[in-house]
């Protein structure tokens, strides 16, 4: 997969590197909180950050300076313990919650585990009762606290609401990091650079025209400016340009309408020549807000912003 270097992926690489400097350091580990809306990053930050500090391996241990973890869909107590393990290469069978979570510390303390980023932590607060998802954070938090490491927290806006409801983790967690799309102003250059490196196994004709003003100002209104939804639209026009195809307006009309918005009227296609040249986020259209995160572009919803 492209790694592709933009000024917010450079940003949250040095703000990992430097949580990951303080481990060790004393008992009060600087820790972070990374969110964003589903497709602008997070995940991929995360995995490329521990690409970056693969395991050392030695004639008895192997290290793991970094350990990815994912919080399951659906956590409880004991799946939190399991996910630790599971990130760590591990099999779970069957054991008691505490038993997996002392199972996780001596592993994590024998791999010399110095960071560990956890992922989708907005699955703590998505399903059950205020009193489910609060079982489930202290899980978390009683696995952090013995481990002793820095850790960064990674989810969704709405994640937001696990750090204002629990003051113990909010208290330790006092540094945020926010990742947004793409914009048509301070983030324009950055979109159109952004295409022009996904679009590398095109044609140099194709590059140009894809990354130019007019071209990536369309993208943005196709997208969003969601970068996961940009990298499908190039991925599904690099097919289209396999047979050495050049690129044009009719070819992206007939892309948009097909794969992303069946039926879509000419002045909602962003690659039609009635286009209104407006996001495409109002109530029935492919971008419209939802109830759990708001507007790609907003604030956060329900508890004001970060």
């Amino acid at each position: 997969m492209i790694c592709i270097e933009t000024l917010a992926f450079q940003d949250a690489m040095d703000r990992l590197a430097s949580c990951h400097a303080d481990s060790g350091v004393d008992d009060n580990p600087q820790s972070m909180r990374l969110f964003g809306v589903s497709g602008v990053g997070k995940s991929f930050v995360f995995k490329e950050y521990c690409l970056r500090n693969p395991p050392v391996h030695g004639d008895e241990v192997t290290r793991l300076p970094v350990v990815y973890v994912k919080i399951p869909s659906k956590p409880t107590r004991r799946s939190i313990f399991r996910a630790f393990l599971h990130a760590v290469q591990i099999q779970v069978g069957p054991g008691s919650a505490d038993s997996l979570r002392d199972r996780a510390k001596f592993l994590y303390t024998q791999c010399c585990v110095e960071f560990v980023c956890v992922d989708e932590v907005q699955h703590l607060i998505d399903r059950g009762q205020a009193r489910t998802f609060a079982a489930a954070a202290d899980a978390l938090k009683e696995m952090l606290d013995l481990l002793m490491i820095p850790v960064a927290y990674g989810g969704a806006p709405r994640a937001q609401i696990l750090f204002t409801h629990n003051n113990q983790l909010r208290s330790r967690v006092p540094e945020t990091l926010r990742l947004y799309p793409f914009d048509l102003e301070g983030g324009f250059a950055q979109l159109r650079g952004f295409l022009h490196e996904l679009a590398c196994d095109m044609s140099d004709e194709n590059r140009k025209w894809l990354a130019s003003s007019e071209v990536a100002t369309r993208m943005f209104y196709a997208s969003d400016g969601v970068h996961r939804s940009i990298a499908f639209m190039v991925k599904r026009m690099a097919r289209l340009t396999s047979d050495l195809r050049t690129l044009d307006y009719v070819t992206l009309e007939e892309m948009f309408a097909r794969y992303y918005w069946p039926k879509v009227p000419a002045v909602l296609n962003p690659f039609h020549k009635s286009f209104a040249m407006r996001r495409l986020n109002r109530v029935g259209e492919i971008h419209e807000p939802t109830y759990l995160d708001g507007d790609n572009h907003g604030e956060d919803v329900g508890y004001g912003a970060i």
